[in-house]
């Protein structure tokens, strides 16, 4: 069989790889997916007791990836902190193939924008945006030639409702942000995507939201427009975006990938 079809169970074999917000949900599920896969990764999260958890979880399923799974408490809206754990990667491992930048905060405010707070806006953008950014900047810097990036946005990157201004405006100027980085990119071979994923089973998913009518929760049975019904599990994010990491996807770039069961095309759809 010709190589170029060949089946390669260990396509991540030899490759680093980055992820940010790791301790749990889809970057720990995606941390195990490339582990799988042969992949190093280097992890990070704002929580050293949820860090120490997913650790305990790789070394009790993983353990023969002692040695390449690397973990550094990091708050992507502090700019030393990242560069300082891309660095210690660098170091530790001697290069960068890939990148996944996952780490973010749900707006659970649903206020219409006459009364989010305004500190509330900007500091959920700051971690949303300016800590995305961030990971991009000194990401670049190191990531190999031909290396490939996904940022994770969210259906809102496409699609808004009221009283989610914050998060809207966040997950739509991530897209600005990929393309951007796409465009940067390209002369060095280096692929930048989004994977904008729907609800997902996460514990996330149990905390209610706030709004004026008082508490409420999201779940499968009432999203309207989700034509898939049940909630995804971190592992179906987890598959596109090494997907898009991998070398299989060498001719995907700037491109937004809804992983909402068809969720936003329910939308359009429904009016």
């Amino acid at each position: 069989m010709p190589s170029l079809y060949a089946v390669n169970t260990q396509p991540f074999a030899g490759k680093v790889i980055t992820i940010t917000g790791a301790s749990r949900g889809t970057g720990l599920a995606l941390s195990k997916y490339l582990l799988a896969r042969g992949a190093t990764v280097s992890v990070c999260a704002t929580s050293a007791d949820n860090l120490a958890k997913a650790a305990a979880e790789i070394a009790t399923e993983f353990p023969q990836t002692e040695g390449r799974y690397f973990q550094a408490i990091v708050d992507i809206a502090k700019p030393e902190t990242v560069k300082s754990w891309i660095e210690q990667t660098v170091e530790k491992y001697g290069k960068l193939d890939g990148c996944a930048n996952i780490a973010a905060v749900e707006q659970r405010e649903i206020f219409p924008i006459t009364d989010l707070d305004t500190e509330y806006f900007a500091n959920l953008l700051n971690i949303n945006v300016v800590g995305t950014f961030n990971c991009l900047k000194e990401e670049m810097k190191v990531i190999k030639d031909g290396g490939s990036i996904v940022n994770v946005g969210s259906i809102t990157s496409n699609y808004a409702s009221a009283g989610v201004a914050a998060y809207v405006s966040a997950k739509h100027a991530l897209i600005g942000l990929t393309k951007v980085a796409a465009f940067e990119g390209a002369a060095r071979r280096v692929r930048v995507n989004a994977v904008c994923p729907g609800c997902i089973n996460t514990e996330m998913m149990s905390k209610p939201f706030n709004s004026p009518l008082g508490q409420f929760n999201l779940t499968a049975d009432n999203i309207p427009t989700i034509i898939k019904r049940e909630l995804m599990e971190p592992v179906e994010v987890a598959a596109s975006i090494a997907f898009l990491l991998g070398d299989e996807s060498s001719y995907v770039t700037k491109a937004a990938w809804y992983v909402d069961g068809g969720w936003v095309e329910g939308s359009y759809s429904s009016g």
